[in-house]
């Protein structure tokens, strides 16, 4: 990701780690309310010992070998936008178990990055790699939806059709906006 100016570029580039890291399946949960701004994504892929862990919390650290540029401002920059709020940042990996990331931003800190378009990021995610299969939970206050491509899958055949992709993209702006209304 080239630059991280919201808080939906840091959660596609967590889950395009996630969805590259050898994985079949992959969670990612949104929760927001009126302080508060959290997101979760979990996969089953290749995971990381320790050691490999407390390094990819350094920015001149990567482990895509096939990259021009060795350097990998992901973690460490998501860390330092979610901590300067006052919120948290938690990583958990496990060496071909996978690795699971928690955030948490202030939303009323004058630090906190604009949360950006959330309905073109789950869009996004859901297109990031054909193999793997992604629960979706994404909360807002006392609203949710759920969107889980696996089960998209066995009631449509291509979801890569142009007709089909825009379907979905307009399915998430509508539960994005539902939530958000007052019930």
């Amino acid at each position: 990701m080239a630059t991280l100016t919201n808080i939906s570029d840091h959660i596609l580039d967590i889950c395009e780690n996630a969805a590259y890291a050898k994985s079949s399946n992959c969670k990612l949960e949104i929760y927001e309310d009126e302080e508060n701004f959290e997101f979760i994504v979990e996969d089953d892929g290749k995971g990381m010992d320790d050691e490999t862990k407390n390094l990819a919390l350094d920015p001149f650290f990567t482990t895509k070998k096939e990259r021009v540029k060795k350097i990998g401002f992901g973690l460490p920059f998501l860390k330092y936008s979610s901590e300067i709020t006052g919120g948290y940042f938690k990583i958990d990996s496990k060496k071909d178990k996978g690795t699971t990331i928690k955030c948490k931003f202030k939303k009323n800190h004058i630090d906190c990055q604009p949360i950006g378009d959330l309905g073109s990021t789950i869009f996004s995610v859901i297109y990031l790699n054909n193999d793997v299969d992604w629960v979706i939970k994404r909360c807002y206050k006392d609203n949710e939806y759920n969107l889980n491509t696996k089960n998209l899958k066995k009631f449509i055949d291509d979801l890569n059709k142009i007709s089909i992709m825009k379907e979905i993209k307009e399915l998430i702006i509508s539960l994005e906006n539902k939530i958000r209304e007052d019930i």
